[in-house]
């Protein structure tokens, strides 16, 4: 099955260690906060680390795609059920996610060798980085607007059917997203922001942020 693996399913594969590396320095911000035994309790049942496996002998002869699919869910119930776990130490977790996506965007543009200076190459970045579920599945819409900032949205939220395994409400969940984004964006270049208007975990039709990048 190996050889049916493509640039997509790597490419796919690299998107999930980042959501598997936030959710550890979630573990280790809770551990951190008194809450050791819950999060090692947690990342007990959710077994080996993905990281510095090969995907090759991971998907062995199972079906890549349901593979991949199963991968997804269980990072984000992962996720979810640590951010759950961290209770009153929600804005905490939440700080210490933004920080992680600042950290994340630098060692990117460290791998790439090169900071992105316009909205484009902002967007390259994220879209290689932020998992929005299965290729198949509805992703990010961007749009150049007439003052220079990049709308960023989504019709459909990818990850609710995940997040809802949990106790943890999705609008927390969102709200890590969107905190790992915001710190994800002004590590890439730090004239950039990243700013949220609306989301469907909150009630709202669609998803819808701002990308800016100050000259």
């Amino acid at each position: 099955m190996s050889a049916f693996l493509g640039p997509i399913h790597h490419w796919l594969f690299n998107k999930i260690l980042h959501i598997e590396d936030r959710a550890f320095h979630i573990a280790s911000i809770l551990e951190s906060n008194g809450k050791a035994e819950i999060a090692k309790s947690k990342v007990k049942e959710y077994g080996q680390r993905l990281a510095g496996a090969d995907l090759a002998e991971l998907v062995g002869d199972s079906s890549i795609h349901q593979f991949m699919y199963s991968l997804i869910s269980k990072v984000e119930v992962f996720e979810a059920g640590l951010v759950e776990a961290a209770g009153d130490d929600y804005e905490t977790v939440k700080k210490g996610v933004e920080e992680h996506g600042k950290m994340s965007a630098q060692e990117a543009v460290s791998r790439q060798g090169e900071k992105p200076e316009d909205l484009e190459s902002l967007y390259k970045y994220i879209n290689d980085s932020q998992l929005e579920g299965m290729p198949c599945d509805p992703g990010a819409m961007v749009e150049p607007m007439d003052d220079g900032r990049l709308a960023y949205r989504h019709t459909a939220c990818n990850h609710i059917q995940n997040w809802e395994y949990t106790n943890c409400p999705s609008s927390k969940m969102c709200g890590i997203h969107n905190a790992w984004l915001k710190g994800f964006v002004s590590g890439l270049n730090d004239s950039a922001e990243y700013s949220v208007e609306q989301t469907i975990a909150d009630g709202a039709q669609t998803c819808s942020a701002l990308i800016t990048l100050s000259k």
